[in-house]
């Protein structure tokens, strides 16, 4: 499910301007995620995220610090500014996920479902007409 609307290099970083970072290949997915631990780290309603090829995936300026947030996942974030920047799953996989709020320019990166709605706030109400998950698909 790649984005079609990205057709060239994106880019990125944090609040302070002290971590960049590129990609280089297409986004494969774009999810609003609702649970608990994205709401915590993001200190949103709701964190976007882009599914990026690692190997697309590059940091340009600056190192981001690391956060173990799970037994099944790493979060990536400014030390600075704190920002969170990059998700990961401990266990190896093709995918780096980049948060869309970080983007240069996050209009670029169209969401296509909602992911673990079964947590969701309950004030909070979308309209997008976009498919909802009670979990992640394939989890």
């Amino acid at each position: 499910m790649a984005n079609p609307e990205q057709q060239d290099e994106m880019a990125g970083g944090c609040l302070c301007g002290a971590v960049r970072y590129a990609i280089s290949t297409p986004l494969r997915t774009v999810a609003h995620c609702h649970c608990t631990m994205c709401r915590r780290a993001s200190g949103a309603a709701v964190a976007t995220w882009a599914a990026v090829a690692k190997e697309g995936l590059s940091v340009t300026k600056g190192e981001a610090a690391v956060y173990v947030s799970s037994a099944s996942a790493v979060r990536k974030f400014c030390a600075n500014c704190g920002a969170q920047l990059f998700f990961d799953y401990v266990k190896p996989g093709r995918w780096s996920f980049v948060s869309v709020g970080t983007l240069d320019q996050p209009e670029r990166a169209t969401p296509a479902l909602h992911i673990w709605a079964s947590n969701r706030i309950p004030w909070l109400h979308f309209d997008d007409g976009l498919p909802e998950h009670a979990e992640e698909p394939g989890a």
